[in-house]
Order: structure tokens, then C-alpha cells, then sequence
């Protein structure tokens, strides 16, 4: 069943934080207008790794407002910034999922990340959810494994917003504790769509629109090693931080 939740819902509220950074504000002010001219704006922002950045790029991709439509590149860029904590982005994961943009149709994903963007105060997240349940698009005897994976994705998220905080005026990582526990993150991602049964082609989904080799080579050999580990899905993320801050050769491909 194909929902379009875009007709369903009242055009959503872009919030921007605005830094204190001249040339920041100037392009976030850009970025926000989310007309032609709000493209490079946007891009420069999400390189940088700022998620109203991401956000609003992946809203000119999702639309195609000033650039070629492109679902794909659209979810990976809300995926970005939801995991730093985007309240409007999470709500815009879900709805990927919900109407299969960028992204195969998930249920369940989409109910759990319209949980989150609720948990951190976005009013449109319970119009989602309304919408699920009149569907009945998730059952009720999933709805608890649907709420435990909510609370891991708020988990996360919230921990990679402090990290962001945190490091923002921090030096480039050098230690190899450090580089750890940057990697981990999205180590512990991976572990979530195994724990919770999704198959390995959902999270290859996550590496369309990669260019990096870097990345792609890490990414490859992470849902590798993840799928092929044996012990149980609570436990993996602690092996694999071992092996990182030991160097593991069964992990070398995480390593420049």
C-alpha cells in the first residue's frame, strides 16, 4: 500500500540555527529560503557536516528545486542529519520509508523514526503516527519491538549530537582511541538493522550515493563483518571496539 504522506500533512516548519559564523549565517539564510538559489548554500553547509545543511539540501533533492530530483540522495542526506539529533529530518526518514523515496518501504522503520522526531518536539511526528494506526500499518503485536527500536535510535542520536557538540571546537582526531570511537556510531547502526531482523539489503541502501572509496571500502566491510558474526547482537559493538583499539586485522578495513 503507497501512502503519500506529503498530501496528507501541512507543509512542515524548517527551523534553521543560526551560528555565529558570518559566512555560516549567510548561507543558512540561503539555505532556508529553499528556492533556485538556495542550492550551493545548502551543499556547502552539508559538506560541512551541519544538519539544517543536509536538511535543507535533501529538501531541494526531495522536491527538485533548483537541481534533478533525487530520492536516493535525498534520504541519504535526512539520514545524516537524524542522526545528529534533526527533529524535522527524523520526521522526513520516516516518511522515506513510509512512501518507499530513496528507500525500500518499512513499516516499522518509519513508525519508529516518527517516534523519535516526536520524542525531540516535532508536532507533525503524531500526525504520522495517527496515519500509521489508521492504517494499521503496524500491528499491535510489533509495537513493542517497534518502541525498543525508537528508544535505541534516540539513544544514538542523542549521543551523536553531544559527541557533535562536544568536538566542535575540538582538534582533527589523531589517537586511535579516539578514531574508535568515531567509527562506532555507525558500527552500532548496523548492528541495529541485524538485531531487529531487517534483511542486509536495507542497509546497503544506506551506501547508494556514495562516491568515497574510503568510505565505500569501510562501509562494505562493516556490514560484512557484522552479518557474518556469530555472537549475539548485544555484543557485537563491544568485540568490534576491541578489536579497533587492539587493530585487529579481522577489521583492517576500517583503517585509512
Amino acid at each position: 500500500m503507497a501512502i503519500d504522506i506529503k498530501k496528507t500533512f501541512l507543509p512542515i516548519v524548517i527551523s534553521f540555527l543560526f551560528l555565529p559564523t558570518t559566512a555560516f549565517s549567510n548561507d543558512l539564510t540561503l539555505c532556508k529560503a529553499l528556492n533556485k538559489d538556495s542550492f550551493r548554500p545548502c551543499e556547502r553547509l552539508a559538506m560541512s557536516g551541519n544538519p539544517d545543511g543536509q536538511f535543507g539540501l535533501g529538501l531541494l533533492l526531495l522536491e527538485g528545486i533548483g537541481v534533478q530530483q533525487d530520492y536516493t540522495k535525498s534520504f541519504n542526506l535526512m539520514q545524516q542529519a537524524a542522526m545528529q539529533g534533526h527533529a524535522a529530518a527524523q520526521f522526513q526518514v520516516g516518511q522515506a520509508y513510509v512512501n518507499g523515496e530513496g528507500v525500500n518501504t518499512d513499516y516499522e522503520e518509519a513508525y519508529a523514526w516518527f517516534l523519535v522526531s516526536k520524542k525531540n518536539g516535532n508536532p507533525t511526528a503524531n500526525k504520522g503516527i495517527d496515519l500509521m494506526n489508521s492504517y494499521n500499518l503496524v500491528p499491535q503485536s510489533r509495537l513493542n519491538s517497534v518502541i525498543e527500536r525508537a528508544n535505541d535510535i534516540y539513544a544514538e542520536t542523542t549521543n551523536e549530537e553531544r559527541r557533535n557538540n562536544e568536538s566542535s571546537d575540538a582538534l582533527p582526531v589523531s589517537g586511535l582511541s579516539e578514531y574508535c570511537d568515531m567509527v562506532m556510531p555507525t558500527v552500532e547502526s548496523i548492528i541495529n538493522f541485524k538485531k531487529y531482523g531487517k534483511p542486509r539489503s536495507s542497509v546497503e541502501q544506506l551506501m547508494e550515493g556514495m562516491t568515497d572509496q574510503q568510505a565505500i571500502k569501510m562501509m562494505t566491510g562493516l556490514i560484512d563483518w557484522v552479518w557474518r558474526n556469530s555472537v549475539s547482537s548485544d555484543k557485537i559493538g563491544q568485540q568490534f571496539k576491541q578489536k579497533c583499539l587492539s587493530q585487529s586485522p579481522d577489521i583492517n578495513f576500517i583503517f585509512p
